[in-house]
């Protein structure tokens, strides 16, 4: 791989992250449609969506988030006479914006989906470390937290592998499938990150956009 591909922030080891624009609505579709995904990431009814749910998303994506972006499949590179294929999206990633009275915090949630077809393959865990390393290294953020329902339990101990430390639970605070679940809180301090992944920290601007692994995890997502 070229050393522009090792340089870009918006890639990792397998992955490259693209903005989220109104040209993504097909795509956005099926990820809505993709009922697994759905239900163990978002706690609205499982309702089908229509086209304004779409619309409402990405204004939300534009207006609302901190960083919103489609997490992709680096294209494999073209011969000299083919044309650069388009990245493959197989989910999304997203920090929640900073309110102008809240800021000072610098704190902020993480919301990822992928996929069903593209789980248990790592990418869930690449797109985190990725996440985490913007927010820590360019975000100037201090804190990130990150969620899930009690039935996703393969979510949130796959947080925890990754180093992120569970601070709460709320009994039964999610209504789903005929019965309350807990939701699942957990947190990341930048001095924890730093500790985590302090090689990573090193690397940033040269080939540590590029590694996508950590000693803390060798966990499938």
């Amino acid at each position: 791989m070229d050393s522009n591909t090792e340089n870009n922030p918006w890639r990792s080891a397998r992955l490259v992250y693209t903005a989220i624009d109104t040209d993504d609505e097909p795509f956005l579709t099926v990820m809505r449609a993709d009922a697994s995904s759905f239900v163990n990431m978002n706690p609205a009814p499982p309702l089908p969506g229509s086209k304004k749910d779409i619309t409402s998303e990405i204004e939300y994506f534009r207006d609302s988030c901190l960083l919103a972006v489609k997490i992709c499949l680096q294209p494999a590179a073209p011969s000299p006479d083919e044309a650069s294929p388009n990245p493959i999206p197989i989910g999304k990633i997203t920090l929640t914006g900073l309110s102008p009275r809240t800021s000072h915090h610098r704190n902020s949630s993480i919301g990822i989906s992928i996929l069903n077809t593209y789980q248990g393959q790592g990418y869930g865990s690449e797109a985190i470390r990725w996440v985490l390393r913007w927010a820590f290294m360019y975000g100037n953020l201090h804190r990130i937290e990150i969620g899930a329902f009690a039935w996703n339990e393969g979510a949130w101990k796959l947080y925890e592998r990754l180093g992120f430390v569970k601070e709460g639970v709320k009994r039964e605070h999610f209504f789903s499938a005929g019965r309350y679940w807990d939701a699942v809180d957990l947190g990341m301090l930048e001095g924890e990150w730093r500790r985590l992944y302090g090689s990573e920290v090193e690397k940033v601007g040269g080939s540590g956009w590029q590694n996508g692994e950590s000693s803390s995890s060798n966990s499938k997502a």
